[in-house]
């Protein structure tokens, strides 16, 4: 078994951490969700429980080549698994990314936003990173939302898949 250092890191309500084999069931909520799955499936369809395996696998993995990635975010008063967020920079991206996915029975409590502050205070005071984007889906207000929250605005728009998505974003200093 190859064992992956990655930091743990924590706010008042969250505990962003490695993923475990247990958040997969979690993980098979998030992707047959036919509301949460418009907006972060290529076809935006809900997926099954092999999609939601090799989504996770796939964030693990990232860690590995990169040295970093996202974490599963944890509500630290129930020690449920919520969902993922952070440093994101797949090989087809078109650029630097902090990027987000709550389970929707925890949407409106405000974990998004929260867990994204503190990844992108992570991307630029360890990683580095003097500009960060988020690639969201339209017609997702909720996450528009979020970036907004979190300092960026509209910078763009990238063609995945035939489709536009828009790209928000910030410059992190440096």
């Amino acid at each position: 078994m190859i064992t992956l250092r990655i930091p743990r890191i924590e706010t008042s309500r969250l505990r962003l951490r490695e993923f475990v084999e247990g958040d997969i069931e979690t993980m098979v909520k998030i992707a047959e969700d036919p509301e949460t799955s418009r907006f972060i499936t290529n076809d935006g369809l809900p997926k099954d429980r092999e999609h939601a395996w090799r989504t996770m696998t796939n964030l693990m993995g990232h860690w590995a080549l990169r040295g970093y990635g996202m974490w599963a975010v944890e509500e630290k008063a129930s020690n449920r698994f919520a969902g993922y967020v952070g440093p994101y920079f797949p090989e087809t991206w078109p650029d630097k990314e902090i990027g987000w996915t709550i389970a929707r029975e925890f949407w409106g409590r405000g974990f998004a936003t929260e867990a994204a502050r503190i990844a992108l205070e992570y991307a630029r005071d360890t990683l580095e990173w003097t500009k960060v984007i988020h690639v969201i889906h339209p017609d997702n207000w909720r996450s528009i939302a979020v970036a907004e929250r979190i300092g960026s605005k509209r910078v763009g728009q990238w063609m995945r898949g035939g489709k536009p998505l828009h790209l928000y974003g910030q410059d992190l200093g440096g």
